[in-house]
């Protein structure tokens, strides 16, 4: 949109704000059944003042937010209003209002006009609009208690029918009534309400970033984005910055306020804040410098200055699922996130947590995971008042034993209304049935977003917890307690409002501060009827999937496999605790309860997992060398090196696998220094020539492989155990026949005629043989004739020379 419209239409909102907004030509007050939103908007509030109407307070509601055209055709005869329904009176109504069931047209003031919006444009809102008056032009209130409203936006996407586009719901809770313009000395009666114990668990967790490193490696990160948010402006560092402004010490506030930490979250800030600073995975997958050092020691160090003095809590280690572990058979790690996570919170921000206490996710256990609790020091917990087997009297609240737990266990109630309305979640499915049925745009709720507007809701239903009951009802015993889900997402900005309406009911007498650290050091009152558990199924279909805990199983084994092959006391290195310590606490993060209806997050943190404890293991392995080894003789001794890249000594076993080449003799236990090698001499005998290859391998003590078999190529020059035996028995062989010789000659025999020796046979009759020319030859040349050549004389025919002449002198 050009600057100009935007402009203007700013203007004429502000403009209807203050003098009232006129019909919209042809408006409607809802859609007409059948009308259907073909070109959808978004609307976005960032800001409602008052959040809780009151008789000194502001006397105009203001709303301000965004709003988005996501669709691809233009949308025409826009209109926006706030309507109201009648307050609600009952815990079904407020839960229908929360699911977005309930009706909001008791009051529905006129359409104020807005400019049309293109596809994919954006265009800034603000209405205000009186609290008191005619219903024409203002929310018209006449009453106190819990109202609903609604944020309608209508229009006509492209050529379709006029219709309800884009809506936002939020509860309104009034107090006390503005004066009305028509009456202005008239002075309403505020709503009353007995003075209820009120504590308030605020959560601070975030999903677990860290990957498993052991000592000497720097901090791993899976992204950057922790930075961010623990900045001064971002979630988790407005969220404490809001405590420190909000709730500092020795304020009511303060005092009816609990801080429930995940210590997984604290350890991960003061190692990014650590000397050696930290790294994150780039998008190449390579190792990059973080960039939040000074961000996450400041922020730690305002959470230690809030934490001091007051009521701190440890979420289990990483927040995991300690129903799902318990259930896997893991009940052992589940423990150790429990009692972990209380040494780690403890030792990072220096102040004292509140001890035997377990807040498992969802306030929900099953039989398992309670006698689990138990032996990790978990005396007491905090349950959701839905689980447990309520009987004919209904409890939101109060502080009651646990039939059959053990230690004489026992509960602080949470109210699992004020629970769902932080959470967001609609307890069934259907949403906006009056939406779905007239074909238009469902209602939403900023509950349990990151808006600003996200703990309206809760401030709504909390108010409504605390008026009189209905009808002559009795109220159970407190404390009231207002837990938050686990993971919630509220900001600085959201847990601001949250704190000011406590503030604003504490001014009001409504509720009264009461820690929840005393109320646990107390107990439950005595002849408190003991309540049974129960683990409800909606809980239990959010659990961490099976695979992922399939893989975290493996997993274990394999560490505690290594912790097998770990020296204690080896005077070099860090211990076998201080090396292991590290990747068990990483068995946790893929648990956590952050992945809950997230199973491709929790088995990729599983396998990630895994991968980094197999990565580790085979860096215990046998060094292959670059060359084969040239052995000379059948027994030449073979050297062979170990390396070790954990940082603590280990002992091994090193094993050369069976060959047809090579044969070796027992080789003892090694001890390899960490980060180190260690070469073992190793006997072997050859049992052929030539060149051929072997495997050697490093077990554990308990007999896994570590590091994958190294080949190692053998060169041998010796006479083999066929060759000396061929050798052998021809030697045996020739000494026979010799022997055989000797004995026949010793005896005379006679020589055995070989075959074609002897005289020649004799000739036929009357058939003359070849004369030899030399009669008396004893041997004849059977091959010679009678054709010879001619007698050369000697010296040529010559007479003989004769002595030679001397010459005269």
């Amino acid at each position: 949109m050009k600057p100009v419209a935007t402009l203007v239409a700013i203007t004429l909102l502000t403009l209807a704000g203050l003098f009232g907004p006129g019909p919209v030509p042809g408006a409607a007050a809802a859609p007409a059944q059948g009308d259907v939103a073909d070109g959808p908007l978004r609307l976005e509030l960032a800001e409602m003042s008052p959040r809780v109407v009151t008789a000194g307070g502001p006397r105009d509601l203001v709303v301000a937010g965004t709003l988005t055209n996501t669709g691809d055709v233009p949308v025409r005869d826009l209109g926006i209003r706030v309507q109201r329904g009648n307050p609600v009176t009952t815990e079904g109504a407020l839960r229908d209002a929360l699911d977005g069931t309930a009706r909001t047209d008791a009051v529905t003031p006129q359409f104020m006009p807005l400019p049309e919006l293109a596809p994919g444009a954006q265009l800034p809102v603000r209405l205000t609009l009186p609290l008191r008056g005619v219903p024409e032009t203002s929310l018209a209130l006449n009453a106190t208690g819990v109202h609903e409203l609604l944020v309608n936006v209508n229009g006509s996407p492209g050529d379709g029918a006029r219709a309800r586009l884009a809506a936002v719901r939020m509860l309104l809770p009034v107090l006390s009534l503005p004066p009305d313009p028509a009456a202005p000395d008239q002075v309403p009666e505020a709503t009353t309400g007995g003075a209820i114990p009120f504590s308030l668990l605020v959560p601070i967790t975030d999903v677990p970033r860290r990957l498993a490193t052991v000592p000497g490696e720097p901090t791993l990160l899976t992204d950057d984005d922790l930075a961010a948010s623990l900045s001064p402006d971002g979630r988790l560092g407005g969220l404490v910055a809001t405590l420190a402004r909000n709730a500092p010490a020795d304020s009511r506030v303060r005092e009816a306020t609990c801080l429930a930490i995940n210590p997984e979250l604290v350890e991960t800030a003061a190692q990014m804040r650590s000397a050696d600073g930290y790294q994150v995975v780039g998008p190449d997958g390579n190792p990059v410098p973080g960039t939040g050092g000074a961000a996450a020691g400041q922020w730690l160090d305002q959470l230690a200055a809030v934490a001091r003095g007051g009521c701190v809590i440890a979420l289990p280690y990483a927040d995991a699922d300690l129903v799902a572990l318990t259930r896997a058979g893991m009940a052992d790690l589940a423990s150790r996130a429990v009692t972990d996570g209380r040494s780690v919170l403890q030792g990072v921000l220096q102040t004292p947590v509140v001890p035997d206490v377990t807040w498992p996710v969802e306030g929900a256990v099953d039989d398992a995971t309670l006698a689990m609790a138990a032996k990790a020091g978990g005396r007491s917990l905090l349950l959701s008042a839905d689980a447990l087997e309520q009987g004919r009297t209904t409890y939101d609240s109060g502080v009651l034993p646990i039939a059959g737990g053990q230690r004489a266990q026992f509960t602080v109630l949470t109210d699992p209304l004020l629970t769902r309305a932080a959470a967001g979640v609609p307890d069934v499915p259907g949403g906006d049935l009056g939406a779905v049925r007239s074909g238009s745009a469902p209602s939403l709720s900023p509950a349990g977003t990151a808006s600003a507007l996200s703990t309206q809701d809760l401030i709504g239903a909390l108010t409504f917890r605390t008026q009189e009951p209905a009808n002559g009802a009795t109220r159970t015993p407190g404390p009231l307690v207002l837990a938050p889900p686990h993971q919630w997402t509220a900001d600085g900005a959201a847990t601001g409002a949250l704190l000011g309406a406590v503030d604003q009911l504490l001014d009001v007498g409504r509720i009264v501060p009461r820690g929840l650290d005393d109320v646990l050091s107390i107990g439950p009152s005595t002849g408190a009827a003991a309540l049974p558990i129960t683990y409800p199924l909606h809980v239990g279909g959010r659990e961490v999937t099976g695979p992922a805990l399939d893989t975290i199983r493996s997993t274990t084994g394999d560490i505690e496999d290594l912790a097998s092959a770990a020296v204690p006391n080896s005077g070099v290195g860090v211990s076998p605790d201080d090396a292991l310590t590290p990747l068990r606490r990483g068995l946790l993060r893929p648990a956590s309860s952050a992945w809950r209806t997230r199973p491709d997050a929790a088995e990729g943190a599983a396998t990630a997992l895994a991968d980094r404890v197999a990565g580790l293991r085979g860096s215990i392995r046998v060094l292959e060398p670059p060359g084969p080894y040239s052995l000379g003789t059948s027994d030449a001794p073979i050297l062979i090196t170990v390396a070790n890249g954990l940082p603590v000594t280990v002992r091994v076993d090193v094993e050369i696998l069976p060959s047809s080449g090579l044969r070796v003799a027992p080789i003892e236990p090694q001890e390899v220094p960490p980060l180190g090698r260690r070469q073992v001499r190793v006997s072997a005998e050859v049992t052929r020539s030539g060149q051929f290859s072997v495997q050697a391998a490093v077990r554990s003590p308990d007999g896994e492989l570590l590091g994958q078999p190294s080949r190692l190529r053998v060169r041998s020059t010796a006479y083999g155990t066929i060759t000396v035996w061929l050798t052998a028995s021809a030697g045996i062989l020739l000494v026979v026949l010799a022997g055989r010789r000797v004995v026949r000659r010793i005896r005379g025999e006679p020589k055995t005629p070989r075959p074609g020796s002897g005289p020649p046979p004799p000739l036929p009759e009357g058939q003359a043989g070849p004369r030899s020319p030399h009669t008396g030859d004893p041997f004849p040349d059977p091959y010679a004739t009678t054709d010879r050549l001619p007698a050369v004389p000697p010296h040529g025919g010559r007479p003989p020379p004769g002595p030679p002449r001397v010459p005269s002198p």
